[in-house]
């Protein structure tokens, strides 16, 4: 028997696990029951959430085949944009634990494929009066994880960075362990890894769920393809308000919008690297904006979520995937008012993206109530792609028993 099969036989045996340091507040979990050897596992859902849960379900020694209906890192999922945060900035310990640790894995993720995914340049958050408590729930957890976050006035901000037009903040907060990540190209090498380590993809639509007596058997591909195996993780962004409409109808898919602006000549502190990524933290404003000056020089980005028009939960993925005139002119003003050297530059690429949010934006794993095998992993709420390698990681230690389920992810809150 291998040092790593007799680990996770103890571990099963004492219901914890040597895989993972996530810290969790035992006061709101509920216990599962120990994990079964050579069990058969199909994940649905190449995306953050997915890949990740299929590679850490390998890694344990599992039989894994991941299914996506387009590919990991397709343009029509939501993890295949060009970048995504990544920040430990939350007001829930199990979402900053989640990104600390997900910041480790994401490094030796970049070790092992011989590949850049993680750009720690920091991270700027704008903050107004209205965001006070939220930088009381936070403050506490850098301290006691002994991490670095300061709090700058203004002027200060203004002096060390710049670029930046501090008019009308209240506060800055530099996160220097933040920064983005490459998100498309970061599925992709999942995917490849979970592949060259012995997984199998196969790239096609699920049709259906075979399920009788409390459980599922198997599903239906979109070719007639039946795939047999003893555990199903459906991590499928949007369509699991599709494949699942009986357990989702709390949930809403939202557009969310990237423009990408061509930097300035001869203006190299708002290129690549040389300003931190970037948050409005304005929670009293119509929308909240986010920004990456720079990666793989495709321009000056800036992220928002519309205030209007953005609901597509009904049709996420039949209608025409474009901005509109208004929605450029609000991110122009947003980059005007805070970066001046960016102002009247012109916009050189735009995309409209799409994130799955449930009402407390908390995420969702737990077993379908109708079928013990069949687990539902999802509701990224615009914040899941960093996560995915600590979400990936505790999510197959919850579904195969050896770590106990989140009362924050069951489902029985959206019911």
């Amino acid at each position: 028997m291998s040092r790593r099969e007799v680990l996770k036989k103890s571990s099963a045996a004492l219901g914890i696990s040597v895989f993972s340091p996530v810290l969790i507040n035992e006061k709101n979990v509920s216990f599962l029951k120990p994990a079964i050897s050579k069990t058969r596992i199909v994940v649905v859902g190449a995306g953050a959430f997915g890949g990740w849960t299929a590679l850490s379900l390998l890694d344990k020694n599992y039989s894994v085949t991941l299914i996506d209906q387009f590919g990991a890192g397709n343009n029509q999922s939501s993890s295949g944009g060009e970048t995504r945060l990544i920040r430990a900035f939350y007001e829930k310990q199990i979402y900053f634990d989640l990104t600390v640790r997900s910041m480790k894995l994401w490094k030796e993720h970049e070790e092992k494929v011989r590949r850049k995914f993680f750009y720690q340049n920091g991270l700027l958050l704008f903050n107004y009066k209205s965001t006070t408590a939220e930088l009381e729930k936070a403050w506490p957890m850098y301290k006691k994880a002994n991490l670095p976050l300061e709090k700058i006035n203004p002027s200060d901000a203004a002096k060390r960075w710049p670029q930046l037009n501090t008019d009308g903040l209240d506060h800055i907060i530099f996160d220097p362990m933040a920064g983005y990540l490459e998100a498309r190209n970061g599925c992709i090498s999942v995917a490849d890894r979970f592949v060259n380590e012995g997984g199998k993809i196969i790239q096609q639509k699920v049709a259906k769920d075979n399920r009788a007596s409390g459980k599922i058997s198997s599903v239906t591909l979109s070719d007639g393809q039946i795939i047999e195996a003893d555990i199903f993780v459906f991590a499928c962004g949007p369509w699991l308000t599709r494949l699942f409409p009986e357990l989702t109808k709390k949930l809403k898919v939202t557009r969310a919008l990237c423009f990408f602006f061509a930097s300035p000549a001869g203006e190299a502190n708002v290129m690549e690297n040389k300003l931190p990524t970037w948050m409005d933290r304005d929670l009293d404003g119509p929308f909240r904006s986010f920004g990456v000056p720079g990666s793989a020089y495709r321009g000056f980005k800036i992220g928002l979520t519309p205030p209007l028009n953005n609901n597509v939960t009904d049709r996420f993925d039949r209608y025409d995937r474009v901005t509109t005139t208004e929605e450029l002119e609000l991110a122009k003003q947003v980059l005007s008012k805070r970066f001046t050297k960016m102002k009247d530059q012109p916009v050189i690429e735009q995309r409209v993206c799409q994130y799955t949010m449930t009402p407390d934006s908390d995420f969702i794993l737990d077993t379908h109530p109708e079928a013990s095998n069949l687990w539902l992993l999802g509701g990224d709420s615009g914040h899941g792609y960093k996560l995915g390698p600590a979400l990936g990681e505790l999510a197959a230690d919850i579904i195969i028993g050896t770590k106990p389920k989140v009362s924050d992810f069951e489902l029985k809150r959206l019911l």
